[in-house]
C-alpha cells in the first residue's frame, strides 16, 4: 500500500499511459464486499422534495452514525460503488443523485450550492438522518461544506474529498469542461457496449486522464457505472454555480471534526488547495494519497475506506 504524506508538491502533470505499471497494488483494487455481489435494485429509492424526485441508494445498518455520500460534478450515486459495500457492512449508508444528475430531476429553482444543501437537509429529515458522517467529492465537497455551515446539526463529522468551490479561482473550469465532455462521449457510446472507448487502453487513458491518474487500471464495468446512466442535465448550471461559489471567509466557522482527502496528482483541484483548507478549518486533518487523481475513493478504494472508517469511528490519525 502506498503511504500518504503531508508535504505537498507543485501542480500536477498528466501521467503517461506507461506509468500505470508502477501505480502500486492498491490502485484500482477491489474492497470487500465487492459491489458486483450486491442486489442493487433492492436498495434503490426515490423521494419527492420541493415537487421534484430525488433518487438515492440506501443500504446497511449499525450503531454508528450513518454516512451520507455526495458525488461530484457530472457524477451520480454510483461514483461510490467501490466504497458503499464496505461502509454498509458497519453503518447505514445513503448515496444520493443530486438534482439534475443521475436519475434525479432538475430542481425547479436555479441550481446553487446553497440549494443543494437545502435539498439534502430536507432529505435527511425524510430519512431520519439526524447527524451523519457527510462525505462529498469535488462539487459534493462544496455541498457538504455548505451543509456544515448552514445546517450544522446534520453534520456529525465532515469528509471532503478533493473539494471544489471553497476559494476563488480554485477550480479549473476548462479542465472541468474537458472532463464533462469526456464523460459525455463515453455515455453516448455505452449503448453499443464496452467495445468502444472503455475497452481501448489508449482511448480510455486520453478520455479520463483529467479525472483519474491511471484510468486503464480501473475495471471497465466500474467505469461504465461511473459514466453511464442519466445525462447530467444539471452539469453546466452546477459548474457555473460551483465556479461562482466561495465559502472561504466562513471556513473557520465549521465546528464539525473534518477529514480532507486529496490525490497528489489531481488535475482539476490543486493539492495545495486542500493544504490551505486544512489550515482554515479549526478541527481538520489532511490525508494525501500519492500517485492519485481527482477521485481517490475510486482510484484507491481500500486505503480510502480504511481512512474513512477510522475517522468515522473517532480514531486519531496514526503518527
Amino acid at each position: 500500500m502506498l503511504g500518504h504524506q503531508r508535504i505537498l508538491a507543485p501542480h500536477a502533470r498528466p501521467a503517461s499511459l506507461r506509468s500505470a505499471s508502477s501505480a502500486g497494488p492498491d490502485y484500482g483494487s477491489r474492497d470487500r464486499p465487492d459491489w458486483r455481489e450486491v442486489r442493487w435494485p433492492t436498495h434503490l429509492r426515490a423521494m419527492t422534495i420541493d415537487g421534484r424526485r430525488v433518487h438515492f441508494a440506501e443500504i446497511g445498518s449499525g450503531d454508528g452514525a450513518p454516512i451520507l455520500l455526495i458525488h461530484g460534478l457530472g457524477g451520480r450515486w454510483q461514483n461510490w460503488l467501490e466504497n458503499i459495500p464496505r461502509l454498509a457492512a458497519q453503518r447505514r449508508v445513503v448515496a444520493v443523485d443530486l438534482p439534475g444528475f443521475g436519475h434525479s430531476q432538475l430542481p425547479l429553482e436555479p441550481i446553487s450550492i446553497a440549494g443543494y444543501a437545502r435539498v439534502l437537509d430536507r432529505a435527511c429529515d425524510l430519512l431520519e438522518l439526524d447527524a451523519a458522517i457527510v462525505v462529498g467529492n469535488s462539487l459534493g465537497g462544496a455541498v457538504a461544506t455548505e451543509m456544515a455551515l448552514r445546517h450544522p446539526a446534520r453534520v456529525r463529522r465532515l469528509v471532503l474529498v478533493a473539494p471544489a468551490g471553497l476559494e476563488p479561482g480554485q477550480l479549473s473550469p476548462q479542465g472541468a469542461k474537458l472532463a464533462l465532455a469526456a464523460v459525455g462521449r463515453i455515455r453516448a457510446a455505452l449503448p453499443n457496449g464496452l467495445s468502444g472507448t472503455l475497452a481501448r487502453p489508449r482511448a480510455r487513458h486520453l478520455a479520463l486522464a483529467t479525472l483519474l491518474r491511471h484510468p486503464t487500471l480501473i475495471a471497465s464495468d466500474t467505469l461504465a457505472e461511473l459514466t453511464g446512466g442519466g445525462r447530467g442535465r444539471g452539469s453546466r448550471a452546477a459548474l457555473a454555480a460551483l465556479t461562482a461559489h466561495d465559502s472561504h471567509a466562513e471556513l473557520d466557522k465549521i465546528s464539525a471534526q473534518t477529514l480532507i482527502i486529496h490525490g497528489r496528482n489531481d488535475m482539476l483541484i490543486p493539492c495545495e488547495a486542500s493544504e490551505r483548507l486544512a489550515s482554515r478549518i479549526p478541527a481538520a486533518e489532511l490525508v494525501i494519497f500519492e500517485d492519485t487523481g481527482h477521485m481517490p475513493m475510486l482510484e484507491r478504494p481500500v486505503p480510502f475506506n480504511d481512512e474513512l472508517l477510522r475517522f468515522a469511528d473517532g480514531e486519531a490519525q496514526p503518527a
